[in-house]
């Protein structure tokens, strides 16, 4: 059965980040026929000018109760059914009312605000994870400027607000002088931070596991592995490639069983900074992953199998290949592209 037979319409949020753009094109090579909803808070974000989809501007996630309502207003006003947030924040406003919509008829595959504490709070994450005894790099969480005397992981060592994306914020002091400056200004900007211990490797050490669950259900894993980023001390990759190593996999899928039961998409990021050495946790991603387009080009259309999945299990039979991992070998990097954007009424004028 087609996707268009299985939902009204999807809207996709976040799509002018890698997470929402891939999830966009992923879901139109799938089905040319679905309806297709690309919204974002920027009125330039490239994937609204995809072709054929619709467009729509939401306010920021910042306001959870505005960002709310201006969903529910869209999805209702455009006859959609199902909504696939692309952002931290954009999860995070969704997760107290997505069960809710869910059972009203407007699919919102999120976790409970509880499990997607877990992939915000870089903290609450580590205090977690050293619970159930698996592997995370040191890591002092100071509540004052004085605690940071106790810090003895060695340097350079990582400084990295406990709510940051991607590489905001983060830095990297080279002894306990600059740790103390870096932390205090760092606490001031954002907020609470983590001391950590620097885990040695450029970006093709850090490597990413790919999930979809069905209320705590695995449904499929993939796992991936960046290639070069931007910059190159940590941040958007723009360069990856599959991977098949089963010992990460499980490595990612328990850090995830530890902190869930999760339901729709989720991805955890370990770095390993040597072949046979153990994987350490870097932190949970409670959305879809930037390189999720990779896995579409592997074989693998995650984006579909989530849409699938939300209109029964049933409706995933034949659509997992049986092989493991079941997508081929594939590389994929990120190029810049021209598109053509409709004049506004000033350029008209």
């Amino acid at each position: 059965m087609s996707l268009a037979a299985l939902s009204t319409g999807v809207l996709v949020t976040g799509v002018g980040a890698p997470p929402g753009l891939g999830t966009l094109r992923s879901l139109r090579r799938a089905d040319p026929d679905l309806v297709l909803v690309a919204a974002d808070i920027n009125p330039l974000a490239g994937g609204l000018y995809e072709p054929g989809t619709q467009r729509a501007i939401l306010p920021s996630a910042a306001d959870p109760d505005a960002y709310r309502k201006a969903v529910r207003a869209l999805c209702e006003a455009r006859g959609l059914d199902i909504v696939i947030p692309g952002s931290e924040a954009e999860v995070a406003a969704l997760a107290p009312v997505a069960r809710a919509w869910s059972e009203a008829g407007l699919r919102v595959p999120v976790a409970e605000p509880d499990v997607i504490a877990f992939g915000i709070d870089k903290g609450l994450l580590l205090d977690r994870v050293r619970q159930v005894g698996l592997p995370h790099p040191q890591t002092l969480q100071p509540s004052s400027e004085t605690e940071l005397a106790r810090w003895d992981g060695g340097f350079p060592c990582v400084v990295k607000p406990r709510t940051s994306r991607g590489a905001r914020g983060v830095s990297y002091p080279a002894n306990a002088g600059e740790l103390v400056a870096i932390w205090r200004e760092t606490a001031a900007e954002h907020g609470p931070c983590v001391v950590q211990q620097l885990i040695p490797g450029g970006a093709d050490t850090v490597y990413t596991i790919g999930s979809l669950w069905n209320r705590g259900d695995l449904v499929v894993s993939t796992l991936h592995r960046k290639l070069q980023t931007n910059p190159p001390s940590g941040g958007v990759a723009v360069a990856g490639e599959t991977v098949d190593d089963p010992g990460l996999m499980a490595a990612g899928i328990a850090v995830l069983q530890a902190s869930g039961p999760w339901h729709g998409l989720a991805a955890v990021e370990l770095k390993r900074p040597t072949k046979g050495a153990p994987p350490y946790l870097l932190e949970i991603n409670p959305r879809m992953w930037g390189f999720g387009y990779l896995m579409t080009l592997a074989g693998l259309n995650v984006p579909a199998l989530l849409v699938r999945m939300l209109a029964g299990r049933e409706h995933l039979s034949g659509h997992i290949p049986s092989t493991f991992p079941p997508y081929a070998p594939t590389r994929m990097v990120r190029t810049w592209q021209d598109i053509e954007i409709p004049p506004t009424e000033e350029t008209r004028a």
